[in-house]
């Protein structure tokens, strides 16, 4: 009785110091559909483009280059710390500190605005 208490113990403990990703919708694998360049609206389908965002925690990766990322009302906050080569092929014009206004987001789909670029991304 007492190993099977220390077990169920163990496994509690164990269970309790991981960390909850709290992103909701957020949170998880995105595939960035469409760049709509401003202020001309120039619009880049990359819908068969292998185009990723992946969110989780406070860490956002694209392209293999990992940045962190600050949720903060209707605004996601995006710092790259390390900038993909080609970052505006994955809409990120100022990657060291870009602001995307969240216009559109629930688990299946997300649009960004940013002063030049307005992204359109499905969950995947």
């Amino acid at each position: 009785m007492k190993r099977i208490f220390l077990l169920l113990f163990s496994v509690l403990l164990f269970a309790s110091c991981q960390k909850e990703d709290e992103n909701g919708d957020l949170g998880g694998f995105w595939k960035l559909l469409k760049i709509e360049k401003l202020p001309a609206g120039h619009v880049e389908d990359t819908r068969g483009d292998d185009r990723f965002w992946a969110i989780q925690l406070e860490l956002i990766s694209i392209n293999e280059c990992l940045g962190r990322f600050q949720h903060i009302g209707d605004s996601l906050f995006v710092q790259m710390i390390q900038t993909p080569v080609n970052a505006k092929y994955y809409g990120l014009y100022s990657p060291k500190n870009e602001r995307f206004g969240v216009r559109h987001l629930d688990r299946n789909g997300m649009v960004l605005q940013s002063d030049s670029v307005i992204l359109t991304f499905r969950k995947f």
